[in-house]
């Protein structure tokens, strides 16, 4: 008879007996048993084994099973034997033989029952097998996935290291062996961002209303009395403002056109026009600029050119990228891209200079009460404040302008440029124009 036990998880029990009958009494027998222990790793049903169903016919209680033998070790199969001999005798009267001998012999013993007959051969070797297998695939994964486990997170860690450490290498290597990086001109494209310019007609009609101002201030604010004051003194106050340069009439000879009172109003809009024009021109310098104080400033400290110099047009087109670029960046609302607007704060101070220096020569010419110097001065403030809105415009121009104040072609006689032309002279980029393209010439008038 055969007994199978399991221990929880991992252990089988088969436990063999084998029954001796007995030679001279049916109550006494000789039982032998042998426990053979299967472990096994996940389903103990997995191992191989051949058990057989007793059928022998000795009654059960022959049979003694010892269920003790059991190991309970995981991973390999245990092949222990445990024989347990037992004699079980009972005392009968007289010697009794065999029931199968005739003559009252003794009979040699008859026959040892087995429960399960290849449980030492083919279930051993196929059970061993079986544990070997499952407990080597088992723990072979195991150790694998231990190793990549290991193995990818020593990998990571080296990466990191790695870039942590070559960060600096890198961008080093981009900055010195890739690619040079594009000119400043091509990656902001500067001129999509600097203030726009006005239409040339816009800019000539603004100048003939100032000429028309200038003409209505001298009609409404200077008289055509004989006046008695030195030629000479009048003389310096001209050169004082600029005059006499030899770009216009000599000093004398505007002092002459200002004592004759037929020719008086043409001299004072000659004297008007040019020093207050010049004062809103980049390229004259003048030392009554109205333009704003940083740019009058660093144009003052310029040195001139040097005689013979052969980069004079560099000098220009520098001047003419740094005048665009200081009005762009003078403006205070810089995305809407409009010209510069001077404020009543900053150009009243600088009109009001302007102005008396101007009277050193026109306050000759204006009535001695009180309430007519005090409005041709105020009047005068106000002309050189319009005056000071063009100067902003243009300052603002990609291109360059130049006021004239010479007529293109002399009339016959003597003639006077009452008020100032305009003329520009490069291209939006900058560049030269081959020659100045007048957009207004000067007013004159015949003396």
């Amino acid at each position: 008879m055969a007994s199978i036990s399991q221990i929880p998880q991992t252990v089988i029990v088969a436990t063999v007996v084998t029954v001796t009958p007995p030679t001279s009494s049916p109550a006494t027998a000789a039982i032998s048993t042998t426990t053979i222990v299967y472990t096994a790793i996940f389903n103990p049903l997995t191992i191989v084994g051949n058990f057989q169903r007793f059928e022998g016919p000795q009654p059960p209680e022959y049979f003694k099973i010892d269920p003790t033998l059991a190991f309970p070790f995981i991973g390999a199969p245990v092949s222990t034997a445990a024989t347990q001999s037992a004699q079980s005798t009972a005392n009968v009267s007289g010697d009794a033989t065999s029931p199968g001998s005739q003559d009252g012999t003794s009979s040699p013993p008859s026959a040892t029952t087995t429960v399960y007959s290849e449980a030492t051969s083919s279930g051993t070797n196929n059970g061993l097998v079986a544990g070997v297998a499952v407990g080597c695939l088992i723990a072979g994964a195991l150790l694998g996935l231990a190793a990549a486990f290991f193995f990818i997170r020593r990998r990571n860690s080296q990466a990191s290291e790695a870039i942590h450490h070559s960060a600096p290498t890198i961008v080093e290597s981009k900055a010195f062996n890739g690619q040079p990086p594009l000119p400043a001109e091509k990656q902001f494209q500067l001129s999509q961002y600097l203030l726009d310019s006005n239409a040339d007609k816009e800019i000539a009609d603004e100048l003939r209303s100032l000429g028309t101002l200038i003409q209505q201030h001298v009609e409404n604010s200077y008289h055509l009395h004989p006046v008695q004051v030195d030629p000479r003194a009048l003389g310096m106050s001209l050169v004082q403002l600029g005059l006499g340069n030899g770009i216009s009439l000599t000093p004398e000879a505007i002092v002459n056109l200002a004592l004759e009172p037929r020719t008086r109003f043409a001299a004072l809009q000659h004297v008007i026009s040019q020093v207050v024009f010049s004062s809103i021109d980049v390229s004259s310098r003048s030392q009554l600029s109205m333009l704003p104080a940083p740019i009058a400033a660093f144009l003052q400290s310029i040195p001139p050119n040097e005689k013979g110099e052969s980069n004079a047009q560099v000098s220009s087109y520098a001047l003419n990228q740094w005048r665009t670029l200081s009005a762009f960046l003078l403006h205070p609302n810089r995305s809407q891209r409009t010209p510069l607007s001077p404020s009543d704060a900053t150009v009243a101070p600088q009109a009001a200079g302007l102005a008396n220096a101007l009277n050193t020569f026109l306050g000759y010419f204006v009535a001695g009460d009180e309430a007519s110097r005090f409005q041709q001065k105020s009047h005068l403030q106000a002309v050189v404040a319009e005056c000071t809105k063009l100067g902003y415009v243009l300052l603002s121009q990609p291109s360059e302008w130049r006021f004239v104040h010479v007529a293109n072609q002399q009339a016959a006689g003597q003639a006077v440029v009452v008020c100032a032309g305009l003329a520009k002279i490069t291209h939006k980029d900058g560049t030269p124009l081959s020659t100045p393209q007048h957009i207004i010439g000067p007013t004159v008038v015949p003396v």
